[in-house]
């Protein structure tokens, strides 16, 4: 196995530990060895956006469908179908886990039923839950940000979006951080697997019950959006349905939610930001779009080699693990000047938060309306969001980064 010679390395199940500082570690990295074979990590880490960018086109031989294998190699096949069946089954069915032509085809049919139009219809809903959640933060004088408010706008607003009852946003906590903790770390532990089979299967038997009801009565949202998606006369096989609805609710919410978090910490610590997003209202989506990247919510996508090749000067073989680093591209000075600071000129067309290329994040336009609605109501509102907590609580993954908790103080806006 080939590896660096330089002596510095970064470990990506420390990113609990590290927090923020994780960032400052992978642009060292990027510095000194932008191709990197990590040890402590068993996988390649890329760090600069040009490379990152490579990556992400399809041009270079990295595959998503063999993932699963790796994630599920802690234990022996045997072991696997006795202990995660559910996994087993639908996540090689997960859009994201696909190459084409298996992508091309399933992609095609999610991105005509997540149509801008579909999105359009839930805006107004997205609006009125910011306000009332708002309302209630204006009465509390210390409110828990992260499950109190930050999971319950896109919670309420995929439930919605899909045409699943409400009444679930209360169970989303529990599969969404099953799903982070067993889905999203390079090196799962068996346990943490186990935890979400079981969140896949309860999520499962709500969506058979849902999908024969949308199918006796079509309604006006997703969920029937999905059923009648046709593409060159092929639809969605029930298996991958399932699929597709187990990540739409974890994936559609979750990061939303990380991202509204990260950024609140990020505007928190910038007053002159604030001030300019109270001014501009216009240019809200811009706003958005620099918060995102500089809070580094999406950190990474992993792919594995599947065969030889070289890059960036190193022998990459087939079977390696390779993760690129989106953090890190995002902060590359040749890209991005004076990247560690919100800065709203910068040009975000250049941004890898939503993933460019074949797998392009399909929910992105549902995130940036709801991230839009969020912000412009809290800066209209407020003069300032005060972090209690010294310490932030990190979740241990990389690949969307988010925290556990976190202790808010609002200051209503000075009349």
């Amino acid at each position: 196995m080939a590896t660096s010679s330089d002596a510095f390395d970064v470990d990506l199940m420390k990113t609990a530990v590290l927090g923020d500082a994780i960032l400052g570690e992978l642009d060292r990295l990027r510095e000194l060895d932008p191709v990197h074979w990590s040890e402590a990590t068993h996988a390649w880490l890329v760090t600069r956006h040009a490379d990152v960018m490579r990556g992400f086109s399809g041009e270079l031989p990295l595959s998503v469908d063999r993932l699963p294998s790796i994630q599920f190699s802690v234990m022996p096949q045997d072991e696997l179908e006795r202990r995660i069946p559910t996994l087993l089954k639908y996540i090689p069915k997960w859009i994201v886990s696909t190459d084409p032509p298996a992508h091309t085809r399933q992609r095609k049919l999610l991105v005509k039923a997540f149509s801008k139009k579909v999105v359009e219809s839930v805006r107004p809903y997205a609006r009125e839950r910011v306000a009332r959640l708002l309302d209630e933060a204006v009465q509390a004088p210390e409110t828990e940000f992260v499950e109190g408010i930050a999971r319950q706008l896109p919670g309420g607003v995929i439930l919605k979006l899909i045409g699943l009852p409400e009444e679930n946003v209360s169970r989303l906590k529990q599969w969404a951080n099953a799903f982070q903790l067993g889905l999203a770390s390079n090196r799962p532990r068996p346990e943490w697997l186990e935890t979400a089979d079981r969140a896949m299967a309860e999520m499962n038997e709500l969506f058979v019950r849902e999908i024969e009801a949308h199918r006796r009565a079509p309604r006006d949202d997703l969920l029937s959006a999905l059923l009648h998606a046709t593409e060159d006369g092929e639809t969605l096989t029930d298996d991958e349905m399932l699929a597709a609805l187990s990540l739409l609710l974890v994936a559609g919410h979750d990061t939303t939610h990380n991202s509204i978090t990260l950024g609140v910490v990020a505007l928190s610590r910038s007053p002159a930001s604030w001030s300019y997003m109270r001014a501009h209202p216009e240019r809200i989506l811009d706003c958005v779009n620099e918060l995102m990247r500089i809070s580094a919510m999406s950190a990474a996508q992993a792919r594995v080699a599947v065969e030889d090749f070289e890059w960036g000067g190193k022998s990459i073989k087939q079977g390696d693990a390779v993760f690129l680093m989106q953090a890190a591209g995002n902060r590359d000075p040749s890209v991005f000047p004076q990247p560690d600071q919100i800065d709203f000129s910068h040009d975000n067309n250049q941004s890898l938060v939503f993933g460019p290329g074949l797998h392009h994040c399909v929910g992105h336009l549902l995130a940036k309306m709801q991230l839009c609605e969020f912000f412009s109501q809290l800066v209209e509102r407020f003069d300032s969001v005060e972090l209690v907590d010294k310490h932030l609580e990190f979740m241990p993954q990389i690949v969307f980064r988010g925290l556990f908790k976190m202790n808010v103080r609002f200051h209503p806006r000075a009349t």
